[in-house]
């Protein structure tokens, strides 16, 4: 993003985003849908894992590609509340930042 001021958004949109039940292969195309809308108009997503258990890999790319449009567009995305497992099959995204419950959330 530039750092030229006429370049800077003058204001955010944060999306606040909490998928619930057990995200396999069969069911990440509706994620990824949802999160590439969301990373091509919002300025910070937060993705609230405590409802949710990924079984697939898959889940992962759709988040880290998000992560990455999120970014390049100079936002962020913010996987909250992320149990051991989550954390395990997030832990190769380059583009999102992952935290646990309890832990401290970072300011984007």
């Amino acid at each position: 993003m530039s750092t030229d001021p006429e370049d800077v958004p003058s204001t955010w949109l944060t999306a606040n985003v909490r998928p619930a039940g057990s995200f396999g292969r069969a069911d990440v195309g509706r994620l990824r849908d949802l999160l590439g809308v969301l990373a091509a108009t919002a300025s910070i997503v937060v993705l609230d894992l405590a409802a949710v258990t990924l079984r697939s890999g898959h889940a992962a790319d759709a988040i880290d590609d998000a992560g990455r449009e999120l970014e390049r567009r100079g936002g962020c995305l913010l996987c909250i509340n992320a149990d051991d497992d989550a954390r395990a099959r997030l832990g190769g995204c380059r583009h999102a930042v992952v935290v646990g419950p309890g832990e401290p959330t970072p300011v984007p």
